[in-house]
């Protein structure tokens, strides 16, 4: 039987003393993490911050602490409030952070776990209604795959043609006749009806898109072309972003396959980047996040744990897969406050922080030598992140002088306790 690591386990323990819960709220402790959110949404006055990281300079400055303590007061403030561990190289939010217990993730493989399995997830044959458009849309990106996804319901059935993970040609097999790319070039006067016969002959001969072809012969002008095929691939784009049951299967192809000639000559990524907007639906990869959201003892504050720790941090927490969490995670909750490595032994936060809405540094005082904290703000500013503030904690106010006042002011307006 392993043993347990007894002075590690009362370490952590110990932590129940500084975290904010029911029975210290009146106390001169939670007041100082009521002035830090107040003064956090004063430095925001023209709008509300979505994620911050919370990092220090150095080991053992409170950072973890002040991540949870404020992200609890946040909540206290009827905030959805999610804190994400994303201390890769020693977690500790995930050991300290006292959880409800009926939280979703019995088992959750937390941070790590969603950047590193949700987006390599194997994408061949399934249902629409449990792997959504969206959802495979970014899969095929992150994944660079090519070949051809197709996806079929009663009424439509449309092909994606991708390349290296980039969306490159795509067909609604079952458009209206009237809404056929010759169709409508011809009704509006720029292609006549005999080029069109060569076009869809050409077309038949060489297996290219009708588009490229009508641009490499020149049959007609390639302004009213483009214009025209926008729409048309944009509708074929609303029928397929549309579908959210039926069936899909992607056929694998290798690198380099498909020819220039296969492609639409529109930047397909350019009208898919025209359509964006907030309403689109991810039902897989919600679904994994969601699975793995723990619920903690305070009510609207909820904890994403930093999972399996990584060979190399630094590398994963680059990836692009990052900013697609980020931005799912800042739509399920209100804010996001994420606890990071402090900046001298690690480059994680500042990886982090660009990310994000800003950085709150925390500065144990008489710990840290000056000129190392300033060279941590140098860093915060370099790598353009926003740096909120610093916080100085573990301040000795007997020391310091103001004990006299807070207590005679915490006595008077809460009463002796």
């Amino acid at each position: 039987m392993p043993k347990k690591n007894n002075a590690k386990d009362k370490k952590e323990r110990s932590y129940g003393r500084v975290l904010l819960n029911g029975d210290n709220q009146k106390s001169r402790f939670a007041e100082a993490y009521r002035t830090l959110r107040t003064n956090l949404h004063f430095s925001f006055m023209d709008r509300n911050f979505k994620a911050l990281v919370v990092t220090s300079a150095g080991e053992s400055e409170g950072k973890t602490v002040t991540a949870y303590n404020l992200g609890h007061a946040l909540s206290q403030t009827g905030k959805s409030v999610l804190l994400v561990d994303a201390d890769l190289r020693k977690p500790l939010l995930s050991r300290i952070t006292p959880l409800n217990g009926d939280g979703p993730a019995a088992n959750p493989s937390g941070f790590t776990g969603l950047l590193a399995n949700a987006f390599n997830t194997p994408v061949a044959e399934g249902r629409l209604e449990e792997i959504g458009i969206h959802d495979l849309f970014k899969i095929l990106a992150v994944q660079r795959r090519t070949g051809v996804l197709r996806a079929e319901t009663p009424e439509n059935t449309v092909e994606v043609i991708f390349s290296q993970g980039l969306p490159s040609a795509v067909t609604w097999e079952n458009r209206p006749e009237e809404k056929k790319l010759a169709n409508v070039l011809v009704k509006n006067g720029v292609l006549s009806e005999e080029n069109a016969r060569i076009a869809f002959r050409q077309k038949a001969d060489t297996g290219h898109k009708l588009g490229f072809i009508l641009s490499r012969m020149g049959l007609c002008r390639e302004t009213d072309l483009k214009g025209t095929l926008f729409i048309h691939l944009t509708e074929s784009l609303r029928v397929l972003m549309g579908m959210q049951s039926g069936a899909f299967t992607f056929t694998d192809r290798p690198a380099g396959f498909f020819q220039r000639a296969q492609f639409d000559i529109v930047d397909l990524k350019e009208v898919l980047d025209q359509m964006k907007n907030d309403d689109e639906q991810y039902p897989y990869l919600n679904g994994l996040i969601d699975a793995n959201i723990q619920a903690t003892h305070q009510p609207g504050l909820f904890l994403l744990s930093s999972g399996v720790i990584p060979p190399n941090p630094s590398e994963l927490l680059s990836s692009p897969q990052v900013d697609f969490l980020m931005t799912l995670l800042t739509r399920k909750f209100d804010t996001i406050i994420i606890d990071t490595p402090p900046i001298l032994p690690a480059t994680d936060a500042l990886l982090l922080a660009p990310r994000t809405d800003g950085v709150v540094l925390i500065v144990k005082a008489g710990h840290m030598r000056r000129n190392l904290v300033q060279k941590c703000v140098d860093q915060i500013r370099l790598s353009q992140a926003n740096l909120v503030g610093v916080v100085l904690n573990q301040v000795d106010v007997r020391k310091e002088g103001y004990y006299n006042y807070y207590n005679k002011y915490y006595t008077g307006y809460y009463g002796k306790s």
